[in-house]
């Protein structure tokens, strides 16, 4: 049985190898993302902002925003080839404020909304130079898909070790 799924799944990929993730998918996805990230964000207590699990990894807060961060930078530099951003606020203020993190994952994640809505699907199979490699700029924004939820489920134990019950995750 488990390789007739394999197979069945191997299928429908090669199937589909031509084809691109239209706009509105990219968007769709987006959108759960920024729903996800704010139900996490808001399940943490203040308290838990400066939290890390161990020495050496990211604080809550930093990996809030590194979860948010990494969306508007895939999405802005494979749109318009810059990775000058604009400013969505100042980390000596959002890592030790809630409010004010909060603030920044919402302008983060409108921005990387607003810059799917404003690209075409036919730009989207356009090839672009990114990270030294040369892809459909679908591509690149396909990586929205896979370091999102990884970086957003990096935060489940912090909450746990706090005594949060993480939000359920809901990808639609």
């Amino acid at each position: 049985m488990r390789h007739v799924i394999t197979l069945g799944l191997s299928l429908a990929i090669a199937s589909t190898a031509g084809a691109q993730i239209p706009k509105s998918v990219l968007v769709d996805v987006v959108e759960t993302h920024k729903a996800s990230i704010l139900r996490y964000l808001d399940a943490a207590p203040d308290s838990m902002l400066g939290f890390r699990p161990t020495p050496g990894v990211r604080t809550f807060a930093e990996q809030i925003e590194h979860a948010a961060a990494a969306d508007v930078f895939i999405t802005h530099v494979a749109i318009t080839g810059s990775n000058k951003l604009p400013s969505f606020g100042d980390t000596a203020v959002f890592r030790h404020s809630k409010a004010a993190l909060r603030a920044y994952v919402v302008a983060s994640m409108d921005h990387t909304l607003d810059m799917l809505r404003g690209v075409t699907d036919a730009s989207l199979a356009q090839p672009i130079t990114m990270m030294n490699m040369s892809k459909p700029r679908y591509r690149f924004l396909i990586e929205l898909l896979d370091h999102f939820p990884w970086t957003l489920g990096q935060t489940v134990p912090y909450l746990r070790m706090n005594g949060v019950t993480p939000p359920v995750y809901t990808p639609f």
